[in-house]
């Protein structure tokens, strides 16, 4: 009878034991093994390039911090976190920063991250003879200098508040020195980070794939594998979310948000972002290096039926030059209000040859209807008589197009979006408008030069005083937005529409998202 009882109770002791072993495993982060499988997301346009220093788009930037991972990571907020660096100290007099890297860290081939690493990281990035389309953002570096094995130390040409941000972006992550050395400036296409994931498969025009880092430093990611499925077609991706094809679609058509939103099994962000859109116009070459014809182009369109009946309010209208989302934001006084016998009117006193044709251009599945709101701006033009050529390209041929210097450009008329990769006006005004950004040693591809504004601007980096480096943001941004470079359209939102089952994904601001400790239901 005893024997009985005391196999009984081991019996209940051991299933007790196994329940409390099962709960501790599900509640704890998971170390060997993820959760989650795969992750589908359907993205409209395949990557140009994977390396950090070359970028120009935030999508890739975006895939970039998952494979390299982040200096600092910034939080949908605008906080900065600890991640690559463990912290920083910066002198009195803002010129020198002293920042200290995280120990024991390996990249996923195995190298070592250490000072040796960062200080030719940042080499590369200040060397002139190197692409880096982003390099206006710490152009204020005038060096960096190894102090030890995991310190290191900027000296600035001048201070600069917001670098703390400033090192939250790709730009400024690690590649493995070994990858370097194997690969030269082919790692584009074969990179390899210290992030919590590695690029397994890239198959251009298809599918970009990630796989967990299993020798990641930090917490292991609860998704094992991140397919990137490139679909042009923002109604086939829509298509393949409701059927479950894939988990995330990144930027559905705007026209079918509220039906999205009215199904139980998908959930709809869409968070005011830090991206315009504008057209660009070309100041140094053809009609528009004309003020005039700048300012009519501006009065021509109806922002703001564009934003209500072509982006069903997935935007808002432009009122002034950056996104109400950052520091040095300013709404301007006199608006470009929709008025084409204003247009007109400006279009003759600038002697406008309406015989002639203009060249227009956009990319296709890279912002919300990009190609349908380019073709409303043409049918604007032509309803005040001007003769409107447009034509669409895929993502890498575009941006090539956007890079070259102003002897070689065809840049005319063309849509684009600039969203500050940090809350900041700084990343927008300083990196589309001053002359230093000219293609192609940035991306300010309307090619406009103004001596005062960049004076301004350079006196707004320097100014440590934040009511003080408002009014000079706001002072450069009637400045820019009286020149008229852009026709200026809209502040996007960043629209995400994915599977209800996925909880805690981060979405940001500035139009990226992480779903690197999702969990599913």
């Amino acid at each position: 009878m005893r024997k009985k009882v005391r196999l009984k109770h081991f019996r209940q002791l051991f299933t007790c034991m196994i329940a409390v072993a099962m709960v501790a495993f599900l509640l704890s982060p998971v170390a060997g093994s993820a959760q989650i499988k795969e992750l589908k997301i359907g993205i409209g346009v395949d990557a140009d390039t994977l390396n950090p220093q070359e970028q120009t788009t935030t999508l890739f930037q975006n895939i970039c911090d998952l494979i390299y991972g982040n200096m600092y990571y910034q939080d949908p907020a605008g906080n900065v976190h600890p991640r690559l660096l463990a912290k920083h100290e910066v002198s009195e007099d803002g010129l020198t920063w002293t920042l200290h890297l995280k120990k024991g860290v390996q990249f996923s081939d195995g190298a070592l991250y250490n000072a040796d690493v960062v200080k030719q990281t940042w080499d590369r990035i200040l060397n002139p003879k190197m692409r880096v389309p982003l390099r206006f953002a710490v152009s204020m570096v005038k060096e960096c200098v190894k102090i030890d094995d995991y310190t290191i130390q900027l000296n600035l040409k001048y201070a600069f508040a917001p670098l703390n941000a400033t090192l939250s972006m790709a730009l400024v992550s690690p590649i493995s020195p070994a990858a370097l050395e194997k690969y030269g400036e082919d790692v584009r296409q074969h990179p390899v980070g210290a992030g919590p994931y590695v690029l397994t498969e890239w198959v251009k025009g298809d599918r970009i794939i990630l796989i967990r880092n299993k020798t990641y430093w930090g917490k292991a990611p609860t998704v094992d594998k991140l397919i990137f499925k490139i679909i042009p077609e923002a109604i086939t991706r829509e298509a393949m979310l409701r059927t479950g094809e894939i988990d995330i679609c990144y930027k559905p058509l705007p026209s079918n948000v509220a039906a999205l939103k009215a199904q139980s099994n998908i959930k709809v962000e869409m968070p005011l972002d830090t991206r315009t859109i504008f057209m660009g116009l070309n100041c140094q070459k053809g009609v528009t290096m004309n003020k005039k014809v700048r300012q009519a182009f501006n009065y021509a369109i109806d922002k703001k039926a564009i934003v209500d009946r072509i982006l069903f309010n997935t935007a808002q209208p432009m009122d002034g030059p950056v996104s109400p989302k950052v520091f040095g934001y300013a709404k301007m006084d006199h608006q470009y209000d929709y008025n084409p016998e204003k247009a007109k009117q400006l279009l003759k006193e600038a002697n406008f040859d309406f015989s002639k044709t203009i060249n227009m251009r956009t990319p296709n599945g890279r912002y919300l209807f990009d190609k349908q709101v380019a073709e409303v701006v043409q049918a604007y033009f032509q309803a005040i008589g001007i003769k409107v050529e447009l034509r669409t390209y895929d993502w890498p041929t575009y941006v090539a197009g956007l890079l070259k210097p102003i002897e070689e450009t065809e840049l005319e008329v063309f849509l684009l979006g600039w969203g500050p990769l940090f809350l900041d006006a700084d990343m927008a005004l300083y990196g589309q408008f001053t002359t230093e950004v000219n293609p192609p040693k940035g991306l300010g591809s309307s090619f406009y030069t103004n001596t005062a504004y960049d004076e301004i601007m350079t006196a707004s980096r320097k100014e440590q005083d934040l009511n003080k480096r408002f009014e000079l943001l706001k002072q450069a941004s009637g400045i820019v937005w009286e020149d008229c470079p852009w026709i200026w359209l809209h502040v996007e939102k960043f629209v995400l529409a994915y599977s209800s089952k996925i909880k805690n994904l981060v979405v940001t601001p500035t139009e990226k998202f992480y779903p690197t400790y999702i969990t599913m239901e």
